[in-house]
């Protein structure tokens, strides 16, 4: 299998189904500048610039099927990319990030997904196997004081299978010489994305 070859993941279709709190539906992500790969603009402080480039993507908003711009919220469930593992957790500045290990290797390299700024479910324990469009977490609602809207941040990055995802945090993710970071966009399914 080559990496322009792997199947899309369902990951839109499976939103939809799990959060049903929109009466509406789900028809596509609304990105602002800032919220896209490799991006160098903050979209929730003006005019800031990121210190590096956007390691992901940041889900905030979307449209429902009657053309409204609907956001996420604390109660807002997160699906599974691909079927993987669950290999580690830390605190970041919202609430939690989640390493996924897929099950698409590749050359030594193995396809990995990090969702950020969420809340684990209680039953997650690293090593537990999600299969592809379980839930994984929900989105952290964050502080009163925080500036920062909830939201998911997702990075997805080939990891070479030498290196333990424990040793990986958002400092260190986007500055490693042997991760290859990959556009989320390029492995998510059909429907459109309006910018």
């Amino acid at each position: 299998m080559e990496k322009n070859t792997i199947p899309k993941s369902a990951f839109n279709t499976f939103f939809e189904q799990h959060n049903a709190f929109q009466s509406c539906g789900f028809s596509e992500w609304v990105f602002s500048p800032g919220m896209l790969y490799r991006d160098r603009n903050s979209w929730w402080k003006s005019g800031a610039i990121r210190p590096v480039p956007h390691e992901g993507i940041d889900l905030y908003l979307f449209r429902d099927k009657t053309g409204q711009i609907c956001r996420l919220n604390g109660y807002t469930m997160i699906p599974v990319m691909y079927d993987g593992l669950l290999m580690h957790i830390h605190d970041d500045f919202l609430g939690k990030s989640l390493y996924v290990k897929h099950h698409i290797s590749i050359k030594g390299q193995t396809l990995h997904t990090i969702y950020g700024h969420v809340v684990p479910e209680k039953s997650s324990e690293l090593g537990d196997t999600a299969r592809e469009g379980e839930i994984i977490a929900t989105v952290a609602s964050p502080s009163k004081k925080s500036a920062v809207p909830p939201h998911v941040h997702i990075t997805m990055a080939w990891l070479p299978d030498t290196l333990s995802c424990k040793e990986l945090n958002w400092e260190t993710i986007g500055n490693h010489d042997h991760i290859t970071l990959c556009n989320p966009l390029d492995f998510i399914d059909t429907y459109s994305f309006a910018s």
